[in-house]
């Protein structure tokens, strides 16, 4: 905020610490030029996918990991938000989070020496999980596709729900957002039940192997 005043700029997006990730996201999807509007899909994921992979390179210079679970499962859920805008909006079906880690470290790593110390592996991390969301990703959805358009009350089952999860990797936070864009809700509770059985499965086979 400091530096949107000192520079003059009416959003933080638009100055000199953001416009090199946009100007490299451009370069990596061959999209327009970043034009700074609110309402204009292109620009949303611009900016989502800079602040995103912006995030994921400084957690991943301090040592934290994607996982399942707790801090690990909140960096999945970030990248794989981003991926999709990558993929949907953009219209780029291959790995390219990884491709705008360069541009983090151009931008911080004066600051952050230990992220252009670790660059390569950041990219690798990032670069591994692009491709795993991305195997399931069209399955995913076109299953979510269905889901939206044979619902008539207005909401995305929590079957359906649960199954993005559980056999495709959709956090149930992205699929609330595909469902809030669509002008649908999601049946979270039904959803919860799924999940909680699902845990008391694991929890009881692990209790019988031990």
């Amino acid at each position: 905020r400091v530096c949107r005043i000192i520079q003059d700029k009416s959003s933080n997006y638009d100055t000199d610490l953001w416009t090199p990730l946009f100007e490299c996201i451009q370069k990596c999807s061959n999209g327009p030029a970043y034009g700074g509007k609110l309402d204009d899909p292109t620009d949303t994921a611009y900016r989502i996918i800079a602040d995103h992979v912006r995030c994921l390179t400084v957690a991943l210079a301090d040592g934290a990991r994607p996982g399942n679970e707790g801090r690990a499962y909140v960096l999945r859920r970030i990248l794989r938000r981003a991926v999709r805008m990558v993929h949907q909006v953009l219209d780029v079906h291959e790995p390219m989070l990884c491709r705008v880690v360069p541009a983090v470290v151009a931008s911080l790593g004066d600051v952050y020496p230990e992220i252009a110390e670790h660059e390569e592996a950041i990219s690798n991390v990032i670069r591994e999980e692009e491709l795993a969301f991305l195997r399931t990703l069209e399955r995913g959805l076109a299953l979510f596709d269905e889901a939206a358009s044979n619902s008539s009350d207005g909401n995305i089952s929590g079957e359906a729900a649960f199954t993005l999860h559980d056999t495709f990797g959709f956090p149930i936070d992205l699929t609330e957002l595909m469902s809030r864009e669509r002008g649908l809700a999601v049946d979270r509770a039904g959803y919860d039940v799924l999940m909680e059985e699902a845990r008391a499965r694991s929890r009881a086979s692990t209790g019988g192997e031990q």
